[in-house]
């Protein structure tokens, strides 16, 4: 199966230890990090109640979508994905996301909320200053952490557009973000 292959390929990337690192190229020593898209997601009709208790139900999976970020975190744990920290939005749609993957503690961060788009340069710009933050603290030793947020989010602080559940794995190089690689469900 084709994303076997490419799990395993990411994977290498994310979890080459200081051994390899002595036989990759610098690119497996840093190992970046990962922005993801949260599940297949319908606006909640009003009164919804969060499927996550504290979760704002503003957005919130499809049964398709649930489905999926449960697969892809079997799929993802089955290929060797080390423990990981998530960090997510308020939004239902985000949170649950994270808890269904299923590979390890899920905390909330703001810098991951969806923003008004008068707010997208300022927002888009300290969600970018986040992931910086978080790849130089993974160079220093920190473990692995997944960002799971929203589309447009995602657009302001990469210029890439993802489909749910996409994974963007990316390094910072003097003050910008490179993309190393990208992975999405089959």
């Amino acid at each position: 199966m084709r994303i076997v292959g490419r799990l395993l390929s990411l994977l290498l990337l994310l979890a080459a230890g200081p051994a390899m690192a002595e036989h990759e190229p610098a690119l497996l020593r840093d190992r970046g990090v990962v922005l993801m898209r949260h599940g297949g997601a319908i606006p909640a009709p009003p009164g919804t109640m969060p499927p996550i208790p504290g979760c704002d139900p503003g957005a919130v999976l499809t049964e398709t979508g649930r489905d999926e970020m449960r697969r892809w975190g079997k799929a993802l744990r089955e290929a060797g994905m080390p423990p990981v920290t998530l960090l997510t939005s308020h939004q239902c749609s985000a949170w649950e996301t994270a808890v269904l993957l299923d590979l390890g503690p899920v905390a909330v961060d703001a810098a991951l909320d969806p923003w008004d788009r008068a707010d997208n340069a300022t927002r888009g710009e300290q969600l970018r200053q986040r992931v910086i933050s978080l790849e130089h603290a993974r160079r220093q030793g920190a473990g692995l952490v997944i960002l799971i947020t929203h589309r447009a989010n995602i657009l302001a602080v990469t210029g890439i557009e993802v489909t749910h559940g996409e994974l963007l794995l990316l390094r910072a190089e003097r003050g910008s973000l490179g993309l190393m690689g990208r992975l999405q469900m089959e």
